[in-house]
């Protein structure tokens, strides 16, 4: 099976990420992708966490488990089908850990088949900054006022998969 999942971010209002990849992918595997593709800073401890509509935090899977108890789950020994098994589940992505900084997933569409690697099927917009602006305010108004129910770009999918959904450069048999 192939997910596809959407990746927006509350820091660009252009920033679109589409991404095709293995059902039986490890969560690191879809991590080192983003990694690589929006350039983030690989010394960071990121997460994943699985959400439910809301985007309220449910379940944690990270790159170490440093509670030692075995509660969080690690990103190299679970598979994206898990916790991942329908469309319209969500998670998110923390790339800025220090920073609270995340971007916003959706698992859009699943479909039959393989890929030979993680896919961007769709990359456009301004890609949130691996760092934040040394002038940016963590404590300023605006960075506390991001509404998660306001406005996401989930919404507007319907159940059935969008027909544009892939760029003319994707070809399934490329990978």
């Amino acid at each position: 099976m192939i997910y596809f999942f959407r990746a927006i971010s509350n820091e660009s209002d252009d920033f679109l990420f589409d991404i095709a990849i293995n059902a039986s992918a490890k969560f690191i595997d879809l991590h080192n992708f983003i990694q690589q593709k929006l350039n983030f800073d690989s010394a960071q401890l990121n997460s994943f966490f699985i959400t439910d509509e809301a985007w309220q935090k449910e379940q944690e899977i990270t790159l170490i488990d440093m509670t030692g108890d075995g509660s969080i789950g690690v990103m190299d020994q679970i598979t994206l089908d898990t916790y991942l098994d329908r469309p319209k589940q969500r998670m998110l992505y923390t790339f800025d850990p220090f920073a609270e900084r995340i971007l916003f997933m959706e698992l859009t569409h699943i479909t039959e088949g393989e890929v030979k690697e993680p896919a961007a099927v769709r990359l456009e917009g301004t890609a949130p900054a691996p760092f934040l602006d040394e002038n940016f305010d963590l404590d300023s108004d605006e960075s506390e006022s991001y509404d998660y129910d306001d406005g996401d770009d989930f919404s507007g999918l319907d159940d059935e998969f969008p027909e544009d959904y892939a760029d003319d450069s994707f070809d399934f048999d490329d990978y």
